[in-house]
């Protein structure tokens, strides 16, 4: 720790966020809550959409907004109260009582976003380059600042741990997530009915698929308004990754295939493949996607979270397999933890040393638990 860092006191800082994503947002309303001066730097030029569709409400992210005063997680939130696998013909092989909360990536980000202010949230601003022995930020356009603290929140692709540790790079899992979200009055009464109030799973040869209801895009969660969010693990026996994720401009992507951009012939090939495998309400909420898309799945893991005045927070760090069903819940915990170590302890040195070996620890944790998941349930260490 260097000296300055040592003797630095932890309040009233001034803190620019490199990202402004749910990891920035989470961040930036936590520290501005607490009386920090924050800033953040979002590279898209207008509002962020997603490409994720739902997500598992954990009650990280349920507490985040309920004591921020941001929103009543019931109004954007739905609820399963039992999980289902089926059969490759569809009846029901088991069922059990589990309580689930979802919602969406964009009923949160919406809520989020409106909770910070505008004056303080820079779109258009790529961050290119940063200084971590005095915060020192680069952007694109030329221009340079410096804050006390520096908190990358700039997902899986981050360009500050780029920069940081050039050596981490992602271990690519063999195989992918094919995911879609359909509104359900696209969909007949009886695929409705499967994913209402619960949530489905069909468990094949090296393949498992999952469904549930979220709230509608303008965050309805009323019947009638609500989609349906589908994620389709899938191994990529006998086919390229590169082949999948050579888009419909021809440009080859490492990570995702956003939605519309699919080459034809690989979402016909997966659709064909859905009908041929997959319990029939799976197939026809397949096939009902207007626009299914597909990410790679990859670990991801930072020797360390923080270099002097510099935090990487969320993907940016870790990214654990979607089996943990907790992406956008560490960022929420990462957040959270940061404004707590900062009120904790009084130096910015200490905060910082405190928070990156309880984070670091738990983002290795995090990586190691979605390997085992996703090795077992797609049978990939037999």
């Amino acid at each position: 720790m260097s000296q300055d860092l040592a003797n630095e006191p932890s309040d009233s800082l001034s803190v620019t966020i490199s990202g402004g994503s749910m990891g920035g947002l989470f961040t930036g309303i936590a520290l501005d809550n607490a009386g920090h001066d924050v800033t953040v730097a979002e590279q898209s030029a207008g509002d962020l959409r997603s490409r994720g569709g739902g997500i598992v409400a954990q009650q990280s992210i349920r507490q985040f907004l309920s004591r921020h005063d941001i929103v009543d997680p019931a109004t954007i939130t739905t609820r399963a109260s039992e999980r289902r696998f089926l059969t490759a013909d569809g009846d029901v092989r088991t069922s059990t009582s589990d309580s689930m909360v979802f919602t969406s990536w964009d009923a949160v980000y919406r809520q989020l976003r409106a909770a910070f202010p505008d004056d303080r949230y820079h779109t258009g601003r790529t961050v290119t380059g940063l200084r971590a022995t005095d915060g020192a930020v680069r952007f694109a356009d030329g221009d340079r600042t410096a804050a006390d603290l520096v908190v990358a929140a700039d997902g899986g692709q981050s360009t500050a741990r780029a920069q940081l540790f050039p050596e981490t790079e992602p271990e690519f899992a063999d195989y992918v997530a094919w995911r879609g979200v359909v509104p359900e009055t696209d969909v007949s009464d009886a695929v409705i009915d499967a994913f209402d109030g619960r949530f489905t799973f069909y468990q094949g040869e090296r393949t498992l698929i999952l469904a549930y209801c979220i709230p509608g895009g303008d965050g309805s969660t009323a019947p009638g308004d609500r989609r349906l969010n589908w994620v389709w693990y899938d191994t990529l026996r006998g086919r390229e990754r590169d082949i999948i994720f050579t888009d419909t401009t021809g440009a080859s992507q490492q990570f995702s295939v956003s939605p519309g951009h699919l080459q034809n012939p690989v979402e016909t090939r997966q659709r064909e493949r859905a009908t041929e495998i997959l319990p029939p309400v799976f197939a026809d909420l397949v096939a009902t996607t207007a626009a299914p898309f597909v990410q790679a799945i990859y670990d991801l893991k930072t020797p360390q979270m923080t270099v002097d005045r510099v935090c990487l927070l969320g993907d940016a760090a870790f990214v654990a397999r979607p089996h943990t069903a907790a992406g956008t819940a560490k960022a929420a915990s990462d957040a959270v933890e940061l404004k707590a170590a900062l009120d904790r302890h009084s130096s910015l040195g200490d905060a910082l040393a405190s928070w990156d070996d309880a984070r670091t620890d738990y983002g290795e944790r995090l990586v190691a638990q979605g390997k085992r998941m996703g090795d077992e349930r797609l049978s990939l260490g037999s």
